[in-house]
């Protein structure tokens, strides 16, 4: 009877030993320095952009339009979902504890929504294991906490990661009808454009810091070429056409379905000449541009809103 006795306990705890480190007790990657890859010196300066797919389950940072950065993560698992859309860092704390998760430790945060998501470091499993946030490699967490600022552009997708990087886009920002639009530089004086492009809104936004300075009704053919999502692309130049007498920005696409790589986009957005000429004098080289087929300030699907402002914050409150 000893004998069964002791089998059965060696049983037992075998059992609870694959259990453990079976495909749901994946390995924490959070301290294993090949779960990302960090290279800032091949763009040094510029505005910063955070790319982040739920599918795979990794992220990238892109500086200038060349990618510095990417890792492995861990987002919301099932009922506490990630959000998915285009966000902006709110505020920064590197030694941020939670007050809705019993005081719980979240170095180097970055909080992208009033409601609580935030880029912090945390358990990565391989799988989805947080109650929202993006969890990084503590390591990478540290890194991305000291070149990102209050305002930088984070894009979250369910789509595939971002591999594919594409270069030589044109965008030609033409003459259309006059129309209200508004213009507000003062709000935010100083650092890095970032704009967004919403096809229900039929709207151009920009932001400088997080805060919207500018909108201003677009037409454009975009997406009739471009097929649903979220694309993310950083302006590389202007392009003169001579033959054309017209002044073409140029773009790198760092984000998007595979099937907005394929072909080089060549498009225009008309709008107000007078907005024309403002957004001509103000984006500047690693400017940002992200073109989505979601409303911008309205909920998504996750009942999380797509673009981050004062707005959000005074109805978190």
């Amino acid at each position: 009877m000893q004998l069964i006795h002791v089998l059965r306990t060696t049983t037992v705890i075998l059992s609870a030993t694959t259990l453990l480190t079976g495909p749901l007790y994946a390995e924490d990657r959070q301290h294993n320095p090949d779960a990302f890859t960090w290279n800032p010196e091949l763009s040094e300066n510029g505005p910063v952009m955070v790319t982040v797919s739920l599918k795979s389950q990794t992220a990238a940072v892109y500086r200038n339009g060349i990618k510095i950065g990417s890792t492995e993560v861990s987002t919301g698992f099932k009922g506490h979902e990630t959000p998915t859309g285009v966000f902006h860092i709110l505020n920064k704390d590197k030694d941020h504890h939670s007050k809705t998760y019993g005081n719980a430790s979240m170095p180097y945060s970055e909080r992208i929504t009033w409601d609580g998501v935030a880029l912090h470091a945390g358990a990565v499993p391989g799988h989805p294991s947080s109650h929202g946030c993006i969890h990084l490699p503590y390591d990478f967490s540290k890194k991305l906490f000291g070149v990102t600022h209050n305002g930088t552009t984070v894009v979250i997708t369910d789509e595939e990661p971002d591999i594919h990087v594409s270069h030589g886009h044109k965008v030609q920002f033409e003459d259309g009808t006059t129309s209200k639009f508004t213009w507000q530089p003062e709000l935010s004086p100083s650092g890095p454009i970032s704009m967004i492009f919403s096809k229900p809104d039929k709207k151009l936004y920009l932001l400088r810091n997080g805060i919207t300075i500018g909108e201003c009704p677009v037409k454009t053919s975009l997406f009739s070429k471009h097929v649903r999502g979220t694309s993310a692309f950083v302006f590389s130049g202007w392009k003169i056409d001579a033959k054309e007498k017209v002044s073409n920005s140029s773009w790198t696409q760092v984000s998007g379905q595979s099937a907005h790589h394929t072909e080089t986009l060549d498009e225009w957005f008309r709008l107000d000449p007078r907005f024309q000429y403002l957004l001509q004098g103000i984006i500047t080289p690693g400017t940002n541009l992200v073109v989505t087929s979601d409303p911008v300030k309205k909920r998504t699907a996750n009942d999380f809103p797509l673009l981050q402002g004062k707005l959000e914050e005074a109805e978190s409150k």
